[in-house]
């Protein structure tokens, strides 16, 4: 006959055999489950919070549907923005024209939607470039320090000083005429997008610049520098990586500034010409000798797109910013 402690430990075998995820304590005989035990991945963390944002997802889903609808206008069943009627000029109803027609009898409607191409290649384009020139002089002063961080610094407090929106001004008024004739009707999209990413990059690089100092000094880097690994992989493989999420957050709001002080000039007549379509140029033609008392919709339509593109980016910037980082929103 066995023993009692021998038929004990066949019974306790046999029933981890069973279970498949139950191991035994030696000493306090608590059976841990391990198939519980599943390992937490950061990323999808942050996917669930955005998605339980419903206000981020929505705003989401507008800006993709704007920003293909401006890409693929021309598959689109829309007349030629560029087309002017003046015969059916300021036309809030009009077969043939949903929205009716504009100051130089365009298609209304047609001109919101490829006006959404200037405004969000400023925005994205212009916010890409800073955020490349923000993030690589901001983790290079931070990271490497010393007198490299000593003038990065000046330099940045230089071009910081430069108001962007009295510089874009000057700049639009003085070379824009001369970039119609060099590009067309997209030569002031070009120009002013140049100088949104040449001089909108301090603030994210004192940002960035602040982050990497935090990150260098957090063990796992001081590990990296202990075993001999060069300095341009620690930026590459420690620095970076934890620094992106952040750093997108900052970009999505700036694309909406972007934006806002494109049509800004719009509006000052000095943004995209006609008769190429632009948020701005539409609301600002509108404006011209009372026009939208004649036709309410051709100012009201053009400056809720506009509206519409700004806060969504805005919502996605917001979404973000809890998912990274959810202390935030606590």
């Amino acid at each position: 006959m066995a023993s009692r402690e021998e038929t004990i430990q066949s019974d306790l075998g046999a029933s981890g055999q069973a279970s498949g995820a139950a191991v035994s304590g030696p000493s306090a005989g608590v059976a841990v489950e391990l198939a519980t035990v599943k390992p937490v991945s950061l990323g999808r963390e942050a996917v669930r919070r955005f998605v339980a944002n419903k206000l981020a997802v929505v705003s989401l889903v507008v800006l993709v549907i704007l920003t293909l609808s401006a890409i693929f206008a021309n598959l689109l069943p829309l007349p030629d923005p560029t087309i002017s009627d003046q015969a059916n000029s300021d036309q809030i109803k009009l077969s043939g024209h949903i929205l009716g027609t504009g100051a130089i009898g365009q298609d209304l409607l047609s001109a919101m939607i490829y006006g959404l191409r200037p405004a969000l290649a400023v925005g994205v384009i212009g916010q890409v470039v800073t955020t490349v020139l923000g993030v690589l002089i901001g983790v290079a002063a931070g990271f490497y320090g010393g007198a490299l961080d000593a003038l990065l610094s000046r330099l940045t407090d230089l071009v910081f000083a430069l108001p962007i929106f009295l510089l874009a001004f000057l700049v639009v008024a003085v070379l824009g005429p001369d970039w119609d004739n060099l590009f067309g009707g997209i030569g002031r999209v070009v120009l002013i997008t140049i100088v949104f990413g040449l001089v909108g990059w301090p603030s994210l690089m004192r940002f960035v610049r602040s982050l990497s100092l935090t990150l260098k000094e957090q063990q796992f880097v001081e590990a990296a520098r202990t075993v001999g690994t060069p300095r341009w992989k620690i930026v590459t493989r420690h620095i970076l990586p934890n620094t992106w999420g952040l750093v997108l957050v900052q970009a999505t709001f700036g694309v909406g500034g972007f934006i806002y002080t494109e049509t800004t000039l719009s509006l000052l007549g000095l943004g995209v010409q006609p008769p190429t379509p632009d948020l701005g140029t539409l609301i600002f033609q509108a404006s011209q000798q009372g026009r939208y008392q004649i036709d309410w919709l051709e100012a009201v339509a053009p400056a809720t797109m506009l509206g519409i593109l700004v806060v969504a980016f805005a919502f996605v910037g917001d979404g973000l910013r809890d998912a990274i980082d959810p202390r935030v929103g606590e």
